[in-house]
Order: structure tokens, then C-alpha cells, then sequence
């Protein structure tokens, strides 16, 4: 039986080894079909130069599309956040998500790389900001989770840009830190209800569910407390972590146009000057 069902979904979803061989041929067919966008393969380094195969590193991905509609938007605010990727090789899948004019998630560029390291955020965000034209004194807003690596990258790349951290996330942080040594946390707790009440408020008092109200000082402001910009669309690449490389970038793709072709619809239907 799991022989049969190792050969049925290698028919359905293609080989995961030699998807790899024909990445190249892909990758040249999306941007016929896409000018303008920003795809870059990354192989590991090799020392033999006449060697005619090379080993997968990284890919990166951002559609024209949608950095035209960021740009547009002009809302100076990314969320970052990675993935783990399924399959018979394992990675991480890095996504740079932004908000549209209601307050929905916007995805703007994703990657595929080996890991959450600061090599790979530092390309991501290298890349990200050629696509997006950020100097590297851009006066911008990045919000994380505190993923692995990314905030040595973002002040790298990006040293003048703002970097905020979900509240949701250092509180569950503190206590995880803290759970040998309850009375240091409560010490924690009491000094932040001094010096912020408003923060106390968010971390002990209100359910997470019903957290909705952050700002940040300075720049660009969110309602967020919580990474769910980034979460909701890993939540939709579900189907997509455990297929072979191609069929992978094929599922997000896919995804992504019915996205655009949802909101044109939504938006024929308006009939002044407004959308819905």
C-alpha cells in the first residue's frame, strides 16, 4: 500500500528529485509570461567550474503584479514570517506580506530557501528591496515574530528601518523564559504596567482573540497585535509545503492569481466610484 501510494502521488504531484532538473526551463516560462518579475535562483557554491549540474539553494519570487498594487498602495509595512516546507528535501518558505486598502492580508514576495538563517533572510530582503526600490536608509516598517536570524538581517539590510515585534509574541516569550521562575516574570509584568499600563493592558487582561488595537511610534501604524497577516497565508500554502519544488511554486502562483482575479470581481460589482 505505501508503495502504490508513493507512486500515485508521484504521478499526480511529479517526482521531487527531477522537478529539480527542470527548474531552470520553469522559471524562464513564468517570466515569458510574467515581465517584470523578479525570480532569482541560488545554487550552493561549487569548486569544479566545469561541472554541469549544481546543487538547489534558494529561489526567490515576486510577481510584477503585485509590487505594482504594493507600490500603489504605498502603506510602508511588510510582516515577515517563514514556514516549514514538507517534502523529501526539507526548507523553509519566507513570505513578505503587506495590507490592502481593507485591511486584508496583501502578499507581496515569498522564498524558498534551505533556512530561517540570516543568510537567507539578508537575500530575501535584499531582493525584496530592489523589487519594492528601498534604499538601504528606507524610512520603512517590518513587523516578525522574532524568527530566527531576521532581526540580525533587517538591521543589516535595512538599518534605519523600524522593526516591531507582535506583543502577543514576547509575552508568550516572557513566559516561556520565566516558567522556572515565576516571581522574576511577575516582577516583569508589574514594571511594564508602570512604565506602559496601555501594554499591560494588551498582555494580561485582553483575550487574544479580541486583541485588535497597536501602534507604533514614528512610522507606519497596524491594528495588529498578532502576525496574522503572515499566518493567514501560511495557512493557505498548507497544500503546497509537501510537494515537489515545482508543483510547490505552481500551487502559490495559482493561488495568488485567483486572489487578484477575486478582487477585480468583487470590484466590477461597484457601481460609483467607491469599491465594495
Amino acid at each position: 500500500m505505501r508503495r502504490a501510494k508513493i507512486i500515485a502521488l508521484q504521478r499526480k504531484d511529479g517526482d521531487h528529485t527531477k522537478q529539480y532538473t527542470h527548474l531552470r526551463s520553469y522559471i524562464d516560462e513564468i517570466l515569458k509570461a510574467n515581465p517584470g518579475s523578479t525570480i532569482k535562483l541560488d545554487v550552493e557554491p561549487c569548486a569544479n567550474p566545469n561541472l554541469k549540474t549544481r546543487q538547489f539553494r534558494r529561489i526567490y519570487v515576486c510577481y510584477a503584479a503585485l509590487v505594482k498594487g504594493f507600490k500603489f498602495l504605498g502603506r510602508e509595512l511588510l510582516g515577515l514570517d517563514g514556514c516549514f516546507m514538507k517534502e523529501k528535501y526539507p526548507g523553509q518558505i519566507l513570505t513578505a506580506v503587506g495590507t490592502d486598502g481593507n485591511n486584508c492580508l496583501y502578499p507581496v514576495a515569498f522564498a524558498i530557501v534551505e533556512a530561517k538563517c540570516t543568510d537567507s533572510w539578508k537575500l530575501f530582503l535584499d531582493l525584496l528591496g530592489d523589487d519594492l526600490d528601498l534604499p538601504p536608509d528606507a524610512n520603512f516598517t517590518f513587523i516578525s515574530d522574532r524568527q530566527k536570524g531576521l532581526i540580525q538581517a533587517v538591521e543589516s539590510v535595512f538599518p534605519r528601518a523600524e522593526h516591531q515585534f507582535y506583543c502577543r509574541h514576547i509575552h508568550e516569550n516572557l513566559r516561556a523564559t520565566s516558567a522556572t521562575s515565576i516571581p522574576y516574570f511577575n516582577m516583569a509584568m508589574e514594571e511594564i504596567k508602570k512604565t506602559n499600563p496601555d501594554m499591560f493592558l494588551w498582555l494580561s487582561e485582553i483575550p487574544a482573540a479580541r486583541w485588535s488595537r497597536s501602534h507604533f511610534s514614528g512610522r507606519a501604524k497596524s491594528d495588529m497585535l498578532l502576525n496574522n497577516l503572515c499566518e493567514s497565508f501560511n495557512k493557505q500554502l498548507v497544500g503546497a509545503r509537501d510537494k515537489p519544488i515545482i508543483t510547490c511554486l505552481e500551487y502559490i502562483r495559482e493561488y495568488l492569481t485567483m486572489r487578484i482575479v477575486t478582487v477585480k470581481k468583487m470590484q466590477a460589482t461597484a457601481r460609483g466610484l467607491l469599491t465594495p
